[in-house]
């Protein structure tokens, strides 16, 4: 994820499994807790598995949770309506 400071984003972002490093662009502040980091070009948060748990589960299930849902989507047929 890359930004410039005239792009804001609206919501959270984050990489996984790849390190916080590949989100360039931004000056993150890490969380008190260290779960997470905020930016003042980001509305939301910004997680990454290096971050302290659980964020890491929480990452590694919502891409087993992103794939499911491709995998299902890819066998569907298309319908129009």
């Amino acid at each position: 994820i890359s930004t410039v400071p005239s792009s804001p984003i609206t919501g959270d972002i984050g990489v996984s499994p790849a390190a916080g490093t590949y989100m360039t662009g931004f000056s993150f502040t890490a969380d008190a807790s260290a779960e997470f980091s905020t930016s003042s070009q980001i509305t939301g948060r910004a997680y990454a598995p290096t971050d302290y748990a659980p964020t890491p589960t929480i990452l590694t299930t919502a891409i087993s949770d992103m794939e499911t849902a491709y995998a299902d989507a890819s066998q569907r047929s298309i319908t129009e309506g």
